[in-house]
């Protein structure tokens, strides 16, 4: 998988791709049942009359690019989108909106992952198994030699999922410190982990 210098490419890209879909409604109601208890456990604090703060960390993007940050959450209902001085941008929105954007992400997510699965026969991914409550953690089983591949596409499928998983964790309200994705993948033929990747990468101290 290739990590660290796409990802604030691929972030841009998903917010934009999200965005888009916006107004599309989702029909999977045992997802909302989770991601209004994950959003009412964590999000990251009440602003007013029913509305709670989601801060989007400065690693997300450029300093100046508040409005590529926001764009999704914006259009999604959100209000009062403020800069901090540490470079992230906290934004308010009502519970209600963050529950629905919230659903968006989920249903979203377990569509990808089924779609892994069902791919078993035609990928070089045979297993993915994961964290279902906050999406932090994947071990996924491939097929060594076929993943590494020069045709292989699994290592972007792989990094979509991984920033997917990234965002429902902002929108839940996890806290900066605990955000990230921990990919392991292990060699079928072998049971064995061959790469750990965890992204965001950790930045170096100054």
């Amino acid at each position: 998988m290739k990590k660290a210098g796409v990802f604030i490419l691929i972030i841009a890209l998903l917010m934009t791709g999200c965005s888009s879909k916006n107004g599309e409604k989702s029909s999977n109601t045992g997802a909302n049942d989770n991601v209004e208890a994950s959003s009412s456990a964590e999000s990251s604090g009440a602003t007013g009359d029913g509305e709670v703060t989601i801060v989007f960390p400065a690693s997300l993007g450029a300093p100046e690019d508040v409005e590529g940050m926001t764009a999704e959450i914006v259009e999604a209902g959100a209000t009062n989108t403020v800069k901090n001085d540490d470079g992230s941008v906290s934004v308010a929105i009502s519970q209600e909106n963050l529950n629905k954007l919230l659903e968006k992400y989920h249903s979203e997510l377990t569509t990808m992952i089924e779609g892994v699965h069902s791919a078993e026969n035609t990928s070089s991914i045979k297993n993915l198994d994961y964290d279902k409550e906050k999406f932090q953690e994947y071990n996924i089983t491939v097929d060594k030699a076929a993943y590494e591949s020069e045709e292989s596409v699994d290592g972007l499928v792989i990094f979509g999922l991984t920033m997917q998983s990234l965002m429902y964790q902002i929108y839940s309200g996890v806290k900066e410190s605990d955000i990230k994705v921990t990919i392991n993948l292990i060699d079928q033929s072998t049971g064995e982990v061959f790469e750990t990747s965890v992204l965001p990468e950790a930045t170096p101290e100054q």
